[in-house]
């Protein structure tokens, strides 16, 4: 069996809604593609198979994935700030919910939170697991420039450890994107460096061991967190808080959308099989064969491919019971 926890999907009806726009975010279409644009030098083109299930399916059947975990792909609506986003993260819940009837047996979901007002963010966050039934949150890496440990987002995270549920943190705008659209793409080193810098500042802030009881999932291998883990904590002791950070790091889960099986493997040396979920980041990238390649030159045990696979993920995302 093989479970995908990294797979995107997107609302026409938004793209309609951002095509009216002219400032970030906007949506054009372009050649019968539609094409985000988040910010300065960063736009993402939607594939089909984002909208269309029949097309991710397929995709899935390609690859032997049994079970996708869909998460909104970027832009948020976090992005667009006020009451419209709580509007619009309601409205991308209730299709994903629609989504997953029709497929029941292939599709699971993350909510989404839109952040205008955190009274219904917590509202929709208790409706999406408690009635919807999804397994999980995707939250992006910052909302509106905000880091994800800032005080007013900790009501997010102490609901989401009481209903013990997965939290999958994605790359949006980053934070700094300095010197980077002009000769650097934004999703190759500054999607990179936004999710490592949040999982960092929830390590170090104390919101991962304060609410422990909320697994924490790092995508693309965890960003650049295992190849830096050892200069974090030399770095760390001579800091004012004088904490090593790794043992509090290794907690968070991690998963396997990778271009090489190097930056693979030192993941998977450094936090171990238990912590690393499969992941291909469909439709976005090279999903077609770099993840399955990756993990097939890994050569780690039979056992620990297993718990890669699915058993990882069946363990961190159980079926939500009613009054769960």
């Amino acid at each position: 069996m093989r479970i995908d926890v990294h797979s995107h999907f997107m609302s026409e009806k938004f793209a309609r809604m951002l095509e009216k726009r002219s400032r970030f975010p906007y949506a054009r279409l372009v050649d019968g593609v539609w094409r985000f644009t988040c910010c300065e030098g960063l736009t993402l083109p939607a594939a089909q198979s984002m909208f269309t299930m029949e097309r991710k399916l397929a995709d899935m059947d390609s690859l032997g994935i049994d079970v996708a975990i869909l998460s909104l792909g970027a832009p948020g609506p976090e992005l667009l700030g006020g009451r419209n986003a709580d509007r619009i993260a309601r409205m991308h819940n209730d299709l994903l919910a629609e989504l997953i009837a029709a497929h029941p047996d292939r599709f699971w979901g993350y909510a989404t939170l839109g952040f205008g007002d955190l009274d219904e963010s917590l509202k929709e966050l208790d409706r999406a697991i408690g009635e919807l039934k999804f397994r999980g949150l995707q939250l992006f890496s910052n909302i509106r420039g905000r880091p994800l440990d800032a005080p007013e987002f900790r009501p997010i995270f102490a609901r989401m450890a009481e209903l013990r549920r997965p939290i999958f943190i994605h790359p949006t705008v980053p934070l700094n994107r300095n010197y980077l659209a002009d000769i650097i793409p934004v999703p190759a080193l500054g999607f990179i460096v936004d999710t490592t810098l949040a999982a960092m500042r929830l390590a170090v802030s104390g919101r991962l061991a304060e609410f422990s009881s909320a697994p924490v999932i790092i995508p693309h291998v965890g960003g650049a967190l295992p190849y830096l883990m050892p200069r974090l904590a030399g770095s760390m002791l001579t800091h004012q808080r004088g904490e090593d950070p790794t043992p509090t790091l290794k907690t968070l889960y991690m998963d396997t959308v990778v271009h090489r099986v190097e930056p693979l493997r030192w993941c998977y040396e450094t936090m171990g099989a238990d912590h690393i979920l499969f992941g291909t980041d469909h439709p976005y990238g090279q999903w077609a064969c770099r993840t399955l390649q990756a993990l097939d030159q890994l050569n780690c045990p039979a056992a620990d491919r297993d718990k890669m696979d699915h058993a990882n993920a069946e363990r961190l995302f159980p079926p939500v019971v009613f009054g769960s």
